[in-house]
């Protein structure tokens, strides 16, 4: 009876052992890698070349997505700004050279081809550096030559090491990501300087407009375009950085053939809170109506309104970049 009862316990032992173990997916598809120095991603597909292509892919998305988790040291960060910065994350991303990617481990699964791909994270970190360095450079150059000049010209040399921001913000993240031992803390504290000096001047600059009665139809479109820059448009005389601009124009009346035609040139004189002249610019516009003068002139103030979205409003009233 007892031998009966081992011999028993003994089949069910053998069946269980020899019972096929489930296939199941290796650790490094499940949980991929993590170390210090490679960069990894996993995929699966019909073939292995074809896994190691979607890979790829899913590298560059899980690069993008795990520096969009990095918290940074930019200060006052508004929603827009954030915005640009995930943008750059992607696109850097995107645009990474991966030509030292190495397959590292392959397994066939019900069918499929998994793979493990990864790169040195020393390759993608040395090129990411060359272009911040490239823009760094940018942006240093302009804040050097903001140095010592107006209000406007240090507000428009700022400007282009601002339109750098989201960018270089983005690359430190990049930097600090892929080297775990790289620090960014002297360009943000250089990138939170220039922020700071940049809000300061959009918020401190004040324009009085002046015009005489000739010109008040073109005064519209100089206001417009001084506000859609962040400036304001008013006579703080509590302000520092307070400028005046005076518009004035002579125009001329004509026929031409069966058009009227409204010839004007105006003018535009800048002068500083210290009532000096610092700038001054002319230009002359021309308007066609068949209609009578004033709709002649209206269509000229309308070509004023082109003009100073092509120039930009700066370089329109005399201050250039």
């Amino acid at each position: 009876m007892y031998k009966n009862i081992i011999l028993t316990i003994f089949i069910i032992i053998m069946a269980g052992c020899s019972k096929p173990k489930p296939d199941t997916k290796p650790s490094w598809y499940t949980q991929v890698p993590v170390d210090y120095k490679l960069f990894y991603a996993v995929a699966s597909s019909d073939s292995v070349e074809q896994a190691k292509k979607i890979a790829i892919v899913n590298m560059r998305e899980s690069l993008s997505t795990q520096v969009n988790n990095k918290n940074n040291l930019l200060k006052a960060m508004d929603k827009k700004t954030l915005v640009k910065i995930k943008e750059h994350n992607k696109e850097i991303a995107n645009r990474l050279s991966f030509s030292r990617i190495k397959l590292e481990k392959t397994k066939t699964f019900q069918g499929k081809e998994l793979v493990l791909i990864s790169i040195p994270r020393i390759d993608l970190f040395n090129r990411i550096k060359i272009i911040s360095d490239i823009k760094l450079h940018r942006a240093e150059e302009a804040y050097k030559k903001s140095l010592n000049k107006n209000a406007i010209e240090r507000y428009m040399a700022l400007e282009l090491a601002i339109k750098e921001l989201p960018a270089l913000v983005s690359l430190a993240e990049y930097k600090e990501f892929l080297i775990s031992t790289y620090s960014s803390a002297d360009e943000f504290a250089f990138l939170n300087k220039i922020k700071k000096e940049y809000e300061d001047l959009r918020n401190g600059i004040h324009f009085y407009i002046l015009t005489d009665g000739n010109s008040r139809i073109f005064s519209h479109s100089i206001k417009n375009a001084i506000k859609s820059e962040g400036l304001h448009v008013d006579n703080d005389i509590n302000s520092k950085n307070n400028f005046k601009l005076l518009v004035t124009s002579k125009t001329e009346n004509s026929q031409d053939y069966t058009f009227n035609k409204s010839k004007t040139l105006v003018k535009l004189t800048t002068f500083n809170s210290e009532k000096k002249k610092i700038k001054f610019r002319q230009h002359t516009f021309v308007g066609k109506s068949r209609k009578n003068a004033k709709e002649a002139k209206e269509q000229a103030a309308i070509h004023l309104d082109y003009k100073i979205k092509k120039l930009g409003i700066f370089d329109f009233i005399g201050f250039t970049k």
